[in-house]
């Protein structure tokens, strides 16, 4: 079994809808017609930006960011990214809007509707890589992750597949 992200919308006009995702997707959360989990353009979402914010998910890792849309992004009731009314499309272009790192349980709101983050992983008798290690910049510190696992006593179970197919030759 392989790792999945669920949003369920939890409050709002579309309460009980869901969004699963088993594979690495990034989308966009609006009411523009484009996107994915997409909202509808009715009097209900119009504090919803039509590109409001950015999701990155790659199971069981989730990030949000921001677009800078007029009425912002919060996760769990914490404002994360909004623009000032008086700020232009221009300005907001040039400005930065971080990204922040989701776990389960957390909600994101956008306008009226807010969806809870849930993740279900693989069982303990299954190996995978951590998530922290797929945005892993030192070459050094993931190759000692891949080998602790490929040590570990699960790594002869078939059931490693997040390395399945690689070889480590040094």
């Amino acid at each position: 079994m392989s790792a999945k992200i669920t949003l369920t919308i939890i409050a709002g006009s579309l309460q009980g809808q869901g969004f699963i995702f088993e594979t690495r997707n990034t989308c966009i959360m609006d009411r523009a017609q484009d996107c994915t989990p997409h909202l509808p353009d009715d009097q209900h979402h119009r504090t919803v930006s039509r590109y409001h914010c950015l999701l990155d998910i790659n199971p069981p890792a989730i990030r949000i960011r921001d677009f800078g849309s007029l009425n912002g992004t919060y996760i769990n009731g914490q404002l994360i990214g909004r623009r000032h009314p008086e700020t232009t499309p221009e300005q907001r272009d040039q400005m930065y809007f971080p990204e922040h790192d989701l776990k389960p349980g957390d909600e994101i709101r956008l306008g009226n509707t807010v969806f809870r983050v849930d993740v279900e992983e693989p069982g303990d008798n299954e190996a995978t890589l951590p998530a922290s290690s797929v945005l892993a910049s030192n070459p050094r510190e993931l190759l000692e992750q891949v080998q602790r696992i490929v040590q570990s006593p699960n790594a002869e179970k078939p059931s490693l597949l997040a390395i399945q197919g690689y070889t480590i030759l040094k």
